[in-house]
């Protein structure tokens, strides 16, 4: 399925930031503090899902800046760690693409949206093919979720 190309590039972008997954496992709809979700457009349309709560958000962006060498004075949830996070989705997203092309699927992806708030849940309205994993690292677990339609 063409969903296990976005999981593969998941665990390859985790190993590159040198955050490694723990551990992978199935993952129910349930309401989160945060959610950032790409579009997927062209031979399959869809959506790339990364949802956490805010503390496990920031420990992502600590982690993965500390690794990096990047430094910043953030205290709260600000506009750095919102940005990080959309980059996030947006690096495995695009990572998924390219895996995509080579099994002769050209798809585009959307810029990332971030949604900050209590209580949110992700629905689709459309057939579709899904997939919904916990990932679980040092930094805490993110719902990924991912759901295609002409596969």
């Amino acid at each position: 399925m063409y969903t296990d190309h976005f999981l593969t590039a998941a665990l390859e972008f985790f190993q590159e930031i040198q955050l490694p997954l723990r551990r992978i496992s199935e993952s129910y709809p349930q309401t989160y503090e945060l959610t950032s979700s790409l579009g997927i457009t062209g031979a399959l349309r869809g959506y790339f899902v990364l949802q956490s709560e805010i503390g496990t958000a920031r420990n992502l962006v600590s982690g993965m800046a500390s690794r990096l060498g990047v430094t910043f004075d953030e205290i709260d949830f600000g506009p750095f760690h919102r940005a990080t996070i959309g980059e996030i989705v947006n690096q495995i997203a695009g990572k998924a693409i390219v895996k995509l092309e080579t099994c002769g699927m050209n798809c585009m992806i959307t810029p990332p949206t971030i949604f900050i708030g209590k209580g949110i849940t992700v629905s689709l309205p459309l057939p579709v093919t899904t997939m919904e994993k916990a990932l679980q690292g040092d930094f805490g677990t993110l719902r990924f979720f991912v759901a295609l339609s002409g596969e």
